[in-house]
């Protein structure tokens, strides 16, 4: 027979609930302090990631999702128009200055409409965007610069090179009358100066009469989404019919995603092991709430045991039971979520300052999230925790009987024991009752554990980073000076000169210094069909790439490639990390000896041996003096209507060389060309590369190592003076700089870490706090027998601080033993995802937590009994009954 009481059943839910004002503020107080702990963590996370990603936007330059390169009007409007793309901006660049107050940052000429402008950071603040004419707007640091007071209406001279990135042809100086300016940032890598269309339109015109194809428009897109942003613009191609593979093709629409996003750069890097973290961090966190209700209704449960005794004996079943417990635990969700989410949201708002300000992203760029992930992620978490954590006390209320229910006393069935005649001892007796209910100690000490657990993994983590492994992957000497061209891999035909090396030998003290120097000369290496094919498949289809290879020079299996010839001083050597061979022959005069620089991962392990040549092989390098395009149908030079497929590169004043290859060598990245390309990058030594290039050889950057802390200081003091300014050549990176970045990142983890272990360690201790409290409540009528035959108030206080050190103890010696266990796992993961991590085993931090824990294991158990024991015994019966 189905009967009608769920109305029943909810009045009697909300009168029990009324009941227990009290209880229900701790179980609110639980329920809030799980929503707080889900919802601060969201709200830091996804903050720290927003501002991330506000700053990388401002090093790009731009928060939109993503460019198609070089579109055609046609197809600008067809991907604008795709369901896809929420937005477009269209930006044409006409022209480039990098020299004289632009030599250190240079500035873009170009046209942004309105939403590019937007997406850019390039809004004017003060005035608006050109509309037509010799307008202008830029920031003000590119006015100052040019000597030009920012104010409305001002004449601003603008001297720059006609370019749109794939072609430059001559200079222009104009005036140009300013009509809006903002403030300019400086973690930007450009200075943006604005000018309206129809004058892109004019110069380009102009650029197109001497020869020049017309300038290319990239356009930047506002996806529907931020994730997979490859994905879904490489849909936007195919749905569209184009490639985006190809830089001749003109079906092909070539796309750029903004690195910036963190979606875009965990889509490429995220594996197997960061996976797993995140899922195991997530379950903690869910586990840390579970254990703080999973006691708070456990108590509950215990109060209430009679009563839902007497529910069963007039007729109630057990799932209706589940039901009053359930119902009361969502009412109660009702007041606890929302105070949980306001208080985790505020207090994580508080503290993402906190955090930024000991890294590098605090530049004025703090962003408070407030994506409706972090409320409702919070909220379903929260709701999900309490859910789980009320229904073991469900089944519980569930299962007992009515006659069970009125001898409840929170002990667990255990095997009959024998009758000592010794007398009971107090530990004895304190050590057994922790037997009682093994689910709920096991619980607390676990509880308890794991946040000394967690604070031990992150003094190992923290402790296990490496500032020498992070240092000498940043820079591999204490100064590098160059030019801004080198810093910002601009190829150039003078960098650093011999004189300004001079000058800076002569004012700096070094234990090592030495100079690299680039080949400024056309120079190939014969190479493997297969190996260049590998180069080139990175940018061509299977069609283009047959078709390249066909057209290029062959000698038997040999391919003439392109490569990077870099030169050393002798000193320099010692910089090279050797993988293979040996570079002692590059030091032998009149030598022949040639190293082949290879690209390592972050352990040192070669991905693609069978890309490069063995040591011991021959290797023939041809030098030119000049290289041209011809048409290899007339072997005249090639002209516009030259198909590409007969392009052929013509080699004027060749000579060939022969070299061996000594040694595969990794050459630090901060000492080398800083950009890749097609072909090997190689090394030879100076005097090799002067000999063979005709002197074609330039300084290409001084660095140099000094002896100790009081050089170094004075040469940072001497360099920083001499590259200060805009009108500098020189620009220079230390040691110094990477150290404080890796200081910056550690205090960030450290604090991020902190945190966390404070949380969870506060939920430890309010669930050693409820241990108590439920072995107390549930024992009173055993405590109020105990003191009538003889039980003194100091023994019975005894026995509860045996019981709380056990507790304590108990921790320590299993958080010691998880430590012993997860620790070389841990250790192990976090190298494979942060290189510069090197496990180092430590037990430190879980023995200094040993006096804390004995002073709490004795100091709670204090309170709860001063609170529970001002009643009389007699009284603490009747109350029992």
């Amino acid at each position: 027979m189905n009967v009608k009481n769920r109305k029943c059943i909810r009045k009697l839910s909300l009168k029990s609930l009324y009941a227990n004002r009290r209880r229900n503020l701790i179980a609110i107080f639980a329920i809030a302090l799980t929503t707080l702990l889900f919802t601060s963590m969201f709200t830091i996370v996804l903050s720290l990631n927003a501002s991330y990603e506000t700053y990388q936007f401002r090093q790009v330059g731009g928060y939109a999702h993503g460019t198609f390169k070089d579109v055609s009007p046609e197809q600008a409007e067809r991907i604008a128009a795709h369901p896809k793309v929420k937005a477009a901006g269209a930006r044409k660049v006409i022209g480039i200055t990098a020299e004289g107050v632009f030599a250190k940052i240079p500035a873009e000429i170009s046209y942004m409409d309105a939403n590019c402008t937007k997406w850019s950071y390039a809004t004017p603040t003060i005035g608006r965007m050109p509309e037509s004419g010799k307008e202008v707007a830029m920031d003000t640091a590119a006015l100052q610069l040019l000597g030009v007071t920012p104010e409305l209406g001002a004449e601003v001279t603008v001297s720059y090179s006609i370019t749109d990135k794939d072609q430059t042809a001559f200079t222009v100086t104009d005036t140009f009358t300013l009509v809006g300016y903002w403030d300019y940032d400086e973690l930007m890598p450009v200075h943006y100066i604005n000018i309206s269309r129809n004058y892109a339109d004019d110069i380009e015109a102009q650029a197109v009469k001497t020869g020049l194809q017309p300038f290319r428009t990239d356009l930047n897109v506002m996806l529907a989404s931020g994730t997979n942003i490859q994905g879904q613009m490489e849909q936007v191609d195919t749905d569209l019919g184009y490639t985006w593979d190809s830089y001749t093709d003109p079906n092909s629409v070539r796309i750029g995603v903004n690195w910036g996003y963190t979606s875009s750069q965990l889509e490429s890097q995220l594996d197997p092991e960061l996976m797993v973290a995140i899922a195991a961090f997530l379950l903690l966190v869910i586990f840390t709430g579970y254990l703080i209700i999973y006691n708070i209704f456990q108590i509950s449960v215990v109060g209430d045991i009679r009563f839902y005794g007497l529910l069963k004996t007039i007729g109630t079943t057990p799932r209706q039971l589940k039901r009053i417990i359930r119902q009361q635990a969502l009412l109660l969700c009702l007041i606890g979520i929302p105070a949980g989410l306001l208080l985790g949201y505020g207090i994580g708002a508080v503290l993402v300052p906190v955090v930024l300000r000991s890294t590098r992203l605090d530049a004025g760029i703090t962003t408070i999230s407030t994506s409706p992930v972090i409320f409702l992620g919070s909220m379903l978490f929260a709701l999900l925790t309490v859910l789980l954590s009320c229904s073991k006390p469900g089944k519980m209320a569930a299962k007992v009987s009515p006659v069970e229910a009125t001898k409840y006393t929170d002990a667990m069935q255990t095997k009959k024991k024998r009758r000592s005649i010794r007398g009971a001892k107090l530990h004895q007796m304190a050590f057994a009752n922790l037997g009682r209910n093994k689910k709920k100690t096991v619980l607390v000490v676990v509880s308890l554990a794991l946040s000394v657990t967690l604070f031990n993994a992150l003094c190992a983590f923290v402790g296990g980073f490496s500032m020498e492994k992070y240092v000498s992957t940043m820079t591999c000497a204490d100064f590098i000076v160059s030019t801004p061209d080198y810093f910002r891999y601009n190829p150039a035909d003078e960098f650093i000169t011999p004189e300004q090396i001079e000058e800076i030998a002569a004012n700096t003290k070094s234990s090592l210094s030495g100079t690299g120097y680039a080949v400024r000369k056309p120079v190939y290496l014969w190479m493997t069909e297969d190996a260049l094919r590998q180069d080139y498949a990175r940018y061509e289809s299977a069609e283009q790439l047959d078709s390249h290879m066909s057209r290029m020079e062959h000698r038997g299996d040999m391919v003439m490639g392109d490569t990077r010839i870099e030169a050393l001083d002798n000193s320099l050597f010692d910089k090279l990390q050797v993988f293979d061979g040996d570079i002692s022959p590059m030091l032998e005069p009149n030598n022949n000896a040639i190293a082949i620089a290879v690209s390592l991962d972050d352990y040192g392990n070669l991905p693609n041996p069978e890309y490069y040549p063995k040591v011991g092989d021959p290797i023939t390098a041809t030098y030119a003096d000049d290289v041209k395009y011809i048409d290899s149908r007339t072997g005249e030079l090639r002209t516009e209507d030259t198909p590409e497929e007969y392009f052929q590169e013509k080699l004027y004043g060749a000579r060939d060389v022969a070299y061996t290859v000594c040694a595969l060598v990794e050459l630090p990245y901060s000492m080398s060309y800083r950009y890749g390309g097609i072909g090997y990058e190689t090394v030879l030594s100076v005097d090799t590369a002067q000999r063979d290039s005709g002197g074609a050889a330039i300084p290409m950057l001084y660095l140099f190592d000094t002896a100790d802390e009081a050089d170094e200081t004075e040469a940072e003091q001497y360099l920083s003076k001499l590259t200060a300014g805009e009108f500098s050549p020189l620009m220079y990176e230390s040691k110094a700089t990477a150290r404080s970045e890796f200081a910056q990142y550690r205090q960030m983890f450290l604090l991020i870490g902190g945190i966390l272990c404070a949380i969870i360690g506060l939920v430890g201790l309010l669930n050693f706090f409820n241990a108590m409290m439920t072995g107390i409540l549930s024992r009173r009528r055993e405590f109020a027998v105990l003191q009538a035959v003889g039980m003194t108030n100091r023994q019975l206080k005894t026995m509860l601080i045996y019981e709380g050190l056990f507790y304590a103890m108990s921790s320590v010696a299993v958080a010691f033993i998880l430590s012993l266990a997860v620790g070389p796992l841990a250790g192990k993961m976090l190298g494979s995802m942060f290189w510069f991590f090197e496990y180092r085993f430590t037990i430190l931090p879980v023995l200094l937590t040993i006096p804390v824990f004995l002073l709490l294991g004795w100091l709670i158990p204090c309170m709860m009994y001063d609170n529970a024991a001002k009643c009389s015994v007699v009284e603490q019966l009747r109350d029992a009954q």
